[in-house]
């Protein structure tokens, strides 16, 4: 029997993992977001939304934020592919629940200028203290940020093979945690 598909190398890799039985979170970003794709899940609206969000969550700073590391995409490829319809349809009203709170004090989110923007999700995160949804949201934004090749490498530091024991090391601002 002969096979006419081809592969590249991101599918065989997802195939891979599936036939072992790998879990999604320990798999890297990279095989859940194509670079150059666009979002499938979200509607281009939501995306938008997804993508400051992410961005407030994580910002640029002296090492790239969450947009650098193509969180949002990841996210997006996570939602299509992965969660259950239960979460999806979290998510997706959670992120509308985002936008009425900024729409609440006069625009919706989109619109409003960055500094507001981290306000009004401020805000919004104080009045969700404890809400499981959002707290999964806010960790998976996180965990896809820190199993990227930017915030594994950039933000934190990584050491594949680790050099000598240092039983103390001198702490200084540039100081990085160290990756897993």
């Amino acid at each position: 029997m002969r096979i006419d598909q081809t592969f590249d190398r991101r599918e065989l890799l997802r195939r891979a993992i599936l036939l072992v039985g790998g879990t999604a979170i320990a798999a890297p970003v990279e095989l859940f977001a194509d670079s150059g794709a666009k979002a499938r899940f979200f509607g281009p609206a939501e995306y938008s939304l997804l993508e400051v969000v992410a961005d407030i969550i994580m910002p640029r700073t002296d090492t790239p934020g969450a947009i650098d590391a193509g969180v949002p995409l990841a996210f997006d490829a996570l939602m299509k592919n992965w969660a259950s319809r239960e979460r999806q349809e979290q998510f997706r009203a959670l992120l509308k629940e985002i936008d009425q709170a900024a729409r609440e004090q006069g625009n919706g989110l989109l619109a409003l200028e960055d500094t507001r923007r981290a306000e009004v999700l401020v805000a919004f995160d104080k009045s969700k203290n404890g809400d499981r949804v959002y707290r999964k949201f806010k960790e998976l934004v996180l965990t896809l940020y820190y199993h990227s090749e930017v915030g594994a490498t950039q933000e934190l530091r990584y050491e594949h093979v680790p050099g000598r024991w240092e039983a103390s090391v001198k702490m200084t601002p540039e100081t990085r945690a160290w990756a897993v």
